[in-house]
Protein backbone atom coordinates (compact mmCIF):
# COMPACT_ATOMS: atom_id res chain seq x y z
CA UNK A 1 0.00 0.00 0.00
CA UNK A 2 1.55 3.67 -1.04
CA UNK A 3 2.10 5.95 1.79
CA UNK A 4 0.04 8.85 1.87
CA UNK A 5 1.87 12.36 1.32
CA UNK A 6 1.78 15.00 3.97
CA UNK A 7 0.21 17.21 2.19
CA UNK A 8 0.12 19.72 -0.58
CA UNK A 9 3.26 22.02 -0.04
CA UNK A 10 3.40 25.25 1.57
CA UNK A 11 3.04 28.02 -1.01
CA UNK A 12 6.27 30.84 -0.38
CA UNK A 13 4.44 33.83 -1.36
CA UNK A 14 1.24 32.72 1.12
CA UNK A 15 3.98 32.34 3.61
CA UNK A 16 5.20 36.24 2.63
CA UNK A 17 2.15 37.63 2.17
CA UNK A 18 1.09 36.58 5.60
CA UNK A 19 4.39 37.47 7.49
CA UNK A 20 3.99 41.18 5.44
CA UNK A 21 0.91 41.38 6.32
CA UNK A 22 1.29 40.58 9.95
CA UNK A 23 4.42 42.73 9.92
CA UNK A 24 2.50 45.92 8.93
CA UNK A 25 -0.49 45.00 11.00
CA UNK A 26 1.58 44.73 14.61
CA UNK A 27 3.41 48.45 13.54
CA UNK A 28 -0.03 49.72 12.44
CA UNK A 29 -2.29 48.65 15.71
CA UNK A 30 -0.13 46.05 18.43
CA UNK A 31 -0.57 42.85 19.41
CA UNK A 32 -3.21 43.19 20.51
CA UNK A 33 -5.07 45.44 18.20
CA UNK A 34 -4.10 42.96 15.47
CA UNK A 35 -6.60 39.38 14.90
CA UNK A 36 -5.47 36.70 12.69
CA UNK A 37 -8.65 37.30 10.62
CA UNK A 38 -6.83 41.06 9.58
CA UNK A 39 -3.61 39.48 8.93
CA UNK A 40 -5.74 36.65 6.83
CA UNK A 41 -7.72 39.44 4.35
CA UNK A 42 -4.57 41.69 3.84
CA UNK A 43 -2.96 38.56 2.81
CA UNK A 44 -5.59 37.65 1.00
CA UNK A 45 -5.82 34.08 2.48
CA UNK A 46 -7.91 32.62 4.33
CA UNK A 47 -7.90 32.40 8.51
CA UNK A 48 -7.38 28.48 8.17
CA UNK A 49 -4.23 29.15 6.01
CA UNK A 50 -2.64 31.43 8.40
CA UNK A 51 -4.03 28.90 11.68
CA UNK A 52 -1.82 26.09 9.95
CA UNK A 53 1.33 28.33 9.94
CA UNK A 54 0.92 30.13 13.22
CA UNK A 55 -0.83 28.64 16.60
CA UNK A 56 -1.11 31.65 17.87
CA UNK A 57 -0.61 35.18 17.13
CA UNK A 58 2.01 35.21 19.57
CA UNK A 59 3.88 32.82 16.89
CA UNK A 60 3.42 34.64 14.63
CA UNK A 61 4.60 37.37 15.89
CA UNK A 62 7.70 36.05 16.42
CA UNK A 63 8.76 35.01 13.10
CA UNK A 64 7.73 38.08 12.13
CA UNK A 65 10.68 39.28 14.20
CA UNK A 66 12.92 36.46 13.08
CA UNK A 67 12.37 37.65 9.12
CA UNK A 68 15.44 37.13 7.04
CA UNK A 69 16.91 40.97 6.85
CA UNK A 70 20.30 41.77 5.56
CA UNK A 71 21.25 42.80 8.77
CA UNK A 72 24.43 41.64 10.69
CA UNK A 73 22.94 42.54 14.48
CA UNK A 74 19.96 40.48 13.52
CA UNK A 75 21.47 36.97 12.96
CA UNK A 76 23.92 35.42 15.72
CA UNK A 77 25.60 33.51 13.39
CA UNK A 78 26.85 36.10 11.29
CA UNK A 79 27.62 38.39 14.32
CA UNK A 80 29.99 35.41 15.69
CA UNK A 81 31.64 35.80 12.64
CA UNK A 82 31.26 40.00 12.56
CA UNK A 83 34.40 42.36 13.51
CA UNK A 84 32.79 44.58 17.05
CA UNK A 85 32.92 47.41 14.42
CA UNK A 86 30.13 45.55 11.79
CA UNK A 87 27.61 44.57 14.46
CA UNK A 88 28.13 48.26 16.30
CA UNK A 89 27.19 49.55 12.47
CA UNK A 90 24.56 47.27 12.44
CA UNK A 91 22.49 47.84 15.44
CA UNK A 92 22.79 51.74 14.64
CA UNK A 93 21.64 51.02 11.12
CA UNK A 94 18.84 48.72 12.73
CA UNK A 95 17.91 51.34 15.56
CA UNK A 96 17.68 53.74 13.09
CA UNK A 97 15.09 52.86 10.85
CA UNK A 98 11.18 53.69 12.13
CA UNK A 99 9.67 50.22 11.56
CA UNK A 100 12.49 48.70 14.17
CA UNK A 101 12.13 51.30 16.65
CA UNK A 102 8.09 51.12 15.62
CA UNK A 103 8.48 47.47 16.43
CA UNK A 104 10.07 47.49 19.56
CA UNK A 105 7.49 49.98 20.85
CA UNK A 106 4.93 47.63 20.11
CA UNK A 107 6.42 44.67 21.98
CA UNK A 108 7.39 46.83 25.29
CA UNK A 109 4.05 48.04 25.34
CA UNK A 110 2.15 44.64 24.66
CA UNK A 111 4.08 43.07 27.32
CA UNK A 112 2.63 45.22 29.97
CA UNK A 113 -0.09 43.15 29.96
CA UNK A 114 1.54 40.18 28.83
CA UNK A 115 4.49 39.55 30.36
CA UNK A 116 5.26 35.90 28.43
CA UNK A 117 5.57 37.96 25.75
CA UNK A 118 8.56 39.83 26.67
CA UNK A 119 9.83 36.42 28.32
CA UNK A 120 9.90 34.26 25.14
CA UNK A 121 10.96 37.79 23.38
CA UNK A 122 13.97 37.38 25.43
CA UNK A 123 14.66 33.97 24.91
CA UNK A 124 14.32 34.35 21.36
CA UNK A 125 15.65 37.42 19.81
CA UNK A 126 17.79 38.98 23.03
CA UNK A 127 19.53 35.95 24.76
CA UNK A 128 21.47 34.94 21.58
CA UNK A 129 22.24 37.83 20.78
CA UNK A 130 23.43 39.00 23.70
CA UNK A 131 25.47 36.28 24.39
CA UNK A 132 27.01 36.73 20.95
CA UNK A 133 28.29 39.78 22.04
CA UNK A 134 29.41 39.36 25.11
CA UNK A 135 31.98 37.05 23.84
CA UNK A 136 33.00 39.78 21.00
CA UNK A 137 33.52 42.59 23.20
CA UNK A 138 35.00 40.82 26.26
CA UNK A 139 38.47 40.86 25.12
CA UNK A 140 38.19 44.75 25.08
CA UNK A 141 37.44 44.84 28.50
CA UNK A 142 39.35 44.75 31.77
CA UNK A 143 39.59 41.00 33.63
CA UNK A 144 36.67 40.39 36.00
CA UNK A 145 34.62 43.31 33.94
CA UNK A 146 30.82 41.93 34.49
CA UNK A 147 29.44 41.43 30.83
CA UNK A 148 26.13 41.55 31.58
CA UNK A 149 26.14 44.71 33.32
CA UNK A 150 28.22 46.12 30.39
CA UNK A 151 25.79 44.53 28.04
CA UNK A 152 22.56 45.86 29.97
CA UNK A 153 24.24 49.91 29.93
CA UNK A 154 24.85 49.28 25.87
CA UNK A 155 21.62 47.92 24.86
CA UNK A 156 19.55 50.15 27.86
CA UNK A 157 21.26 52.77 26.42
CA UNK A 158 20.21 52.32 22.52
CA UNK A 159 17.27 51.11 22.80
CA UNK A 160 16.65 54.42 25.54
CA UNK A 161 17.70 56.61 22.53
CA UNK A 162 16.31 54.98 20.17
CA UNK A 163 12.96 55.23 21.67
CA UNK A 164 13.24 58.62 23.17
CA UNK A 165 15.08 60.64 20.56
CA UNK A 166 13.90 60.08 17.30
CA UNK A 167 15.72 63.19 15.85
CA UNK A 168 19.27 61.71 16.68
CA UNK A 169 18.85 58.51 14.99
CA UNK A 170 20.40 58.41 11.96
CA UNK A 171 23.01 55.49 11.57
CA UNK A 172 25.76 57.59 12.26
CA UNK A 173 24.45 59.18 15.04
CA UNK A 174 23.55 55.84 16.75
CA UNK A 175 27.21 54.32 15.61
CA UNK A 176 29.02 57.33 17.39
CA UNK A 177 26.66 57.60 20.70
CA UNK A 178 27.06 53.30 20.69
CA UNK A 179 31.13 54.42 20.52
CA UNK A 180 31.15 56.56 23.06
CA UNK A 181 28.58 54.40 25.72
CA UNK A 182 31.30 51.82 25.38
CA UNK A 183 33.99 54.09 26.08
CA UNK A 184 32.41 55.12 28.96
CA UNK A 185 32.21 51.45 30.55
CA UNK A 186 35.73 51.13 30.12
CA UNK A 187 35.82 49.88 26.42
CA UNK A 188 38.99 49.55 25.22
CA UNK A 189 39.68 47.55 21.60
Amino acid sequence: MAERSAGRPRDPEADNAILTAAFELFLERGLDGTSIEQVAKRAGVTRATVYRRFATKEELLFSVIELPRDVVALDPARMAVSSEEEIIKGWAALMSTGEAVQLLRRIIGASADNFGLMQRYWELFIAPRRAVLKDLVRPGFPPGTDMDVVVDMAGGALFYRALTRPEHNTPDELETYLHKVLHQVGYRP
